[in-house]
């Protein structure tokens, strides 16, 4: 990660500053992607598998209707925290960040820190369980070729590299 930082701030500091906050805007952008493949495949930034979901406490599968079986998602948790309008990019000539949107933060900060939290918020006296943490956001091991591949492609685009 240190040598990445160090070749983007060396290639970034020939560019304008409206320049440079075009490439952390790229640079989101592959960040966001890859991040929201992770999620999508229940997997966490290091590789490794998110904790499954509880079983029903009777063991029984959820009786759904048949509109909602056609919808359901195939064990995928997250379906709506993946999507890119849910993962905010917010950047600047010297930096990226990728936020949550504040329609799913809570959420999100819930299952990314293992906090406690009622089942169903909609429920006056709804119980509260704690839920295993697991990492929505983070740096995985193939980031880095990402980020230096947008990068190159961003320079290369503008006839800098």
């Amino acid at each position: 990660m240190e040598e990445l930082e160090g070749w983007l701030e060396k290639h970034a500091s020939y560019l304008s500053e409206q320049r440079r906050a075009q490439l952390a805007r790229k640079i989101g952008q592959q960040l966001r992607a890859s991040n929201a493949a992770r999620v999508a495949a229940n997997l966490e930034p290091d590789g490794s598998p998110m904790a499954p979901r509880k079983p029903r406490p009777d063991g029984k599968p959820r009786r759904l209707k048949p509109r909602a079986k056609r919808m359901q998602g195939k064990g995928r948790m997250f379906r709506r925290i993946e999507l890119a309008r849910n993962m905010r990019i917010q950047t600047a000539a010297d930096h990226v960040e990728l936020r949550f949107n504040p329609s799913v933060q809570e959420t999100a900060e819930v299952h990314h820190f293992g906090k406690e939290a009622p089942v169903d918020p909609r429920i006056a006296n709804s119980i509260k369980v704690r839920y295993p943490a697991r990492r929505l956001l983070g740096h995985g091991a193939g980031d880095d070729q990402d980020i230096m591949a947008a990068a190159l492609a961003f320079l290369e685009g503008k006839g800098l590299a």
